[in-house]
């Protein structure tokens, strides 16, 4: 039989928890057991493991990674295995997938802070469709895209979840010029199965910083920056149709100072988060980011950031593959190249959790969180969806 006296207990505790911290480091992985966090409510565990049963699709169908390619056969097989490459040496070396390679989430019945699973299904068919039918793609960005890819849906830590998506402008463009689209005062409407898609092109808001809606080459104004999406289906077959999901996109150009790039300009409202933001686009450009003065490509420092002057993050990839990843119990398409852009965003540790502070404003700069707290906040899940809002087995 083995003792350990007591005095050698802390040792020997800190050396787990140095041994913890290393296996993070190396692996970046974490439980693969249901998260249970937020249940704070009288559901018992066997209820809301019933309902996620209800809820859950089966991943193994999708052959994921399923890639959908824009280039021709012999582009696309060469591409095909140079991204199967980088995949897996990104999951050794980065991105904190559990051993398994599903990530778990949890339910809650704070409606304030969940996310009804209604609205998960019906975002990620409504783009799918809308990719798969009509070549239009529409993915998570920002923040967003860092909660599926880190995570397995929307931020653990954001006080109100926003599902930051991005459509290619010159696909929407390419649309509205196909025969069988339907165009009306910047409307365009689309077929899909069982019902339309509608696209409506909106002009920029005022209130940018350093944004203003200009070709930052040409010096021409584009002619629309926001996309509100809709989906609607048909009422038993009448005329009348019912919006299924509706949800809002903005506009990602193509770079004209690269070759074959794009840009999103970067969002900063000054009375509320331009300094904030400002603090971070330089601290990740240290990192490995890529925030630009759009009118010069020089990449944003100190010296040269100004007010008024255009800023964007500059993807250095064609955006040509699209890959489906999992969305809570779903899946949804992201770019192939989605480790270059959250590095671009977010420079190249992106995979470590950061916090705006227990409110999560975005007046205040992002701090990384301890490793203790960034392996917490992995094991936790993302953010719970809404255990009162599920009826039934969902599409």
């Amino acid at each position: 039989m083995i003792t350990t006296s007591r005095k050698a207990l802390p040792a020997i505790a800190g050396a787990a928890i140095l041994l913890g911290l290393a296996t993070l480091n190396l692996f970046r992985t974490y439980n693969n057991t249901p998260a249970t966090h937020g249940l704070r409510n009288s559901h018992s565990l066997l209820e809301h493991e019933e309902a996620r049963r209800k809820l859950q699709v089966d991943l193994q169908s999708f052959n994921d990674p399923k890639t959908v390619l824009l280039k021709s056969d012999a582009d696309a097989h060469a591409d095909a295995d140079i991204y199967d490459a980088q995949q897996q040496q990104e999951q050794q070396q980065q991105q904190p997938l559990p051993p398994s390679g599903r990530f778990s989430y949890g339910f809650t019945s704070e409606d304030k802070n969940c996310i009804p699973p209604e609205e998960v299904e019906g975002m990620a068919w409504a783009l799918r469709e809308l990719y798969e039918t009509h070549g239009v793609r529409v993915f998570p960005r920002n923040g967003f895209l860092l909660g599926i890819i880190r995570h397995g849906g929307f931020l653990p830590n954001e006080k109100v979840p926003d599902a930051d998506l991005g459509i290619i402008s010159t696909d929407v463009d390419r649309l509205a010029m196909t025969p069988e689209t339907w165009v009306k005062n910047g409307m365009i409407r689309v077929k899909v199965a069982e019902g339309t898609f509608h696209l409506a092109r909106k002009g920029l808001e005022e209130n940018w910083v350093n944004w203003k809606g200009m070709n930052p080459v040409t010096g021409e104004e584009y002619p629309y920056f926001g996309v509100r999406l809709s989906r609607r289906m048909k009422v038993d077959g009448i005329s009348s149709s019912r919006i299924t999901w509706a949800g809002r996109s903005n506009a990602v150009y193509p770079y004209e100072h690269g070759a074959g790039g794009f840009f999103f300009p970067r969002l900063n409202i000054g009375s509320y988060n331009h300094k904030s933001h400002t603090e971070e686009m330089l601290r990740y450009n240290t990192e490995g980011a890529n925030y630009r003065r759009l009118d010069t490509d020089e990449l944003l420092t100190e010296e040269n950031n100004e007010k008024g002057k255009p800023i964007g993050t500059v993807f250095n990839s064609a955006l040509d593959c699209m890959v489906l990843k999992q969305f809570y119990f779903t899946m949804i398409y992201v770019p192939c190249d989605y480790n270059e852009i959250l590095t671009a965003f977010y420079g190249r540790n992106w995979s470590h959790v950061e916090s705006r502070g227990e409110e999560g404003k975005g007046n205040n700069a992002a701090m990384k969180l301890s490793a203790e707290e960034d392996l917490r906040s992995l094991r936790n899940g993302p953010k719970p969806l809404c255990a009162s809002s599920i009826e039934g087995p969902l599409r």
